[in-house]
């Protein structure tokens, strides 16, 4: 099977919630010498993204979430070794959680992911974390970065939330502080007092990486 047909498949398989084929095919992909990155990007990520439109527009359900989460986190599992093997970079701290209020993981363990394999420490703090939570971490691993994840439309408000308590701890200005999920803007970004925001997770690494430098 090409690498392309590999990809395509395992996209599939997720997308129709097929925990024990997507499994499979990543075995498969790295057997055949496929990136972790490769696999996140062009298998993993497209999938999720479908899920992700389906949700947003009621034709998938906040069960395929939370089932497509459980095959990320199955997936990362066999992924996240191998990314650690071959991470390069500062070793900057990232402080990373779901918001108060929303219990999605997914997007959330992709770019914990991107982060970790591009040499960051990644401190995922969980999801339905309440600003203080995310302050807390902050301050304990003395985070550069800290990252909020928020997929449900009435939890988006509370990024801002965030960016208050980090700056009642008088650590914003210490902080690179990003957010993401299904639907983030830069209206939102901005409106939150945010940093940055990634559509993917690549695309966040790319502006964390160019804000830091």
């Amino acid at each position: 099977m090409s690498k392309d047909q590999l990809l395509e498949q395992l996209c599939d398989a997720v997308v129709d919630i097929d925990d024990e084929r997507a499994l499979k095919l990543i075995d498969e992909a790295l057997e055949a010498g496929l990136s972790p990155i490769e696999i996140l990007t062009e298998g993993l990520q497209p999938a999720l993204a479908i899920i992700g439109d389906g949700f947003d527009k009621h034709t998938r359900f906040t069960s395929d979430l939370v089932l497509a989460g459980e095959i990320m986190t199955e997936a990362m599992e066999k992924l996240r070794p191998v990314m650690e093997a071959g991470a390069t970079g500062t070793g900057d701290v990232m402080v990373i959680g779901t918001v108060e209020g929303d219990i999605h993981n997914v997007g959330k363990r992709v770019v914990a992911a991107v982060f970790t394999g591009a040499g960051y420490q990644v401190i995922d703090i969980g999801e339905n974390q309440p600003a203080s939570a995310f302050v807390k971490a902050a301050q304990e691993h003395n985070a550069r970065i800290v990252g909020a994840s928020a997929i449900l439309g009435p939890q988006k408000p509370y990024c801002k939330v965030i960016h208050e308590a980090l700056v009642e701890a008088g650590i914003r200005d210490k902080v690179l502080y990003i957010i993401g999920g299904w639907g983030m803007t830069q209206e939102w970004c901005d409106l939150v007092h945010a940093d940055a925001y990634g559509d993917t997770a690549f695309e966040a690494l790319d502006k964390v990486k160019a804000l830091l430098s």
